[in-house]
């Protein structure tokens, strides 16, 4: 498995990780408030994650943005719109970025289960 994907925008290669970088920057999006404790959970790569396999593609949008985070070149968040407006297979990019997801040693913990439910959910 590789340690990132690719995609192609405008004839130029964009690499994209899944790393703790990647994964900080999405949980701090949403939290939760932890029973009895006053604290609050990040976990917005659950409801990032979710929000994908439900076929958001606003937060397949972002989940490209945030994993060019830190990499160069550096994808606008205009370009991946526009990548995924024109690109000729949207449902293989929705597939694509979950399976990595699911194959990240900083995500697939919480991801897989995840793909585990809404694949009971389908039956």
């Amino acid at each position: 498995m590789s340690k990132y994907m690719e995609i192609e925008v405008n004839g130029e290669i964009y690499k994209l990780v899944a790393g703790f970088g990647f994964l900080h920057e999405v949980n701090k999006k949403v939290t939760v408030d932890v029973p009895n404790t006053g604290k609050k959970k990040e976990v917005g790569l659950k409801f990032m994650v979710a929000s994908i396999i439900d076929g958001d593609i606003d937060a397949l949008a972002d989940c490209i943005f945030y994993m060019n985070v830190g990499q160069t070149p550096r994808l606008k968040k205009a370009d991946v719109e526009n990548y995924l407006e024109d690109v000729d297979d949207i449902d293989k990019v929705f597939e694509d970025v979950i399976n990595f997801l699911s194959q990240a040693n900083a995500c697939k913990k919480e991801v897989k289960p995840l793909m585990i439910t809404q694949e009971a959910e389908k039956k």
